[in-house]
């Protein structure tokens, strides 16, 4: 298995950097490569203090627990692609909630990134579905049911 924590090359980092859009307080901090599965697992995380929007009412707020997700991203150079982070929880003192923020590459309780969706319905527009369903395959299911999370 390679590691981005075992080469001083970073330039595989930068690129998924560049690719996955990220923006302040969330971090590329590892990236694994299965030779086995021949799958990525790219790791985001934030930093402690971090602050976040409350999702009810838009209040800055420090994370008061997170949560670990997974999600499955586009293939990269024709490897499936696994994004996994912990998502904060805020506590707001304004709305007086404790709420699980949203991420701007997934919907809510999706288990799939927002260009994942895109392109799993263009491939459902284009060919039948039994044909979209094969592209998709995700460890050992189809992710066409979107009934469970890729597992890894």
């Amino acid at each position: 298995m390679w590691s981005s924590m075992s080469s001083s090359d970073n330039l595989i980092a930068d690129m998924f950097k560049v690719a996955l859009e990220l923006e302040e307080p969330w971090k590329l901090t590892h990236i694994e490569y299965d030779e086995k599965d021949e799958d990525w697992h790219l790791y985001i995380d934030f930093e402690r203090g971090s602050m976040f929007a409350c999702p009810n009412c838009g209040t800055a707020c420090k994370a008061y627990d997170a949560e670990k997700k997974h999600w499955r991203h586009l293939d990269f150079w024709n490897w499936k692609t696994y994004m996994h982070a912990r998502v904060p929880r805020t506590e707001c003192l304004n709305c007086n909630k404790v709420t699980l923020v949203f991420v701007k590459w997934s919907r809510p309780k999706s288990h799939f990134m927002l260009k994942f969706d895109a392109w799993a319905m263009r491939l459902m527009a284009e060919m039948p579905v039994n044909a979209a369903a094969r592209e998709l395959i995700c460890g050992g299911f189809s992710t066409i049911t979107w009934i469970k999370p890729c597992q890894n």
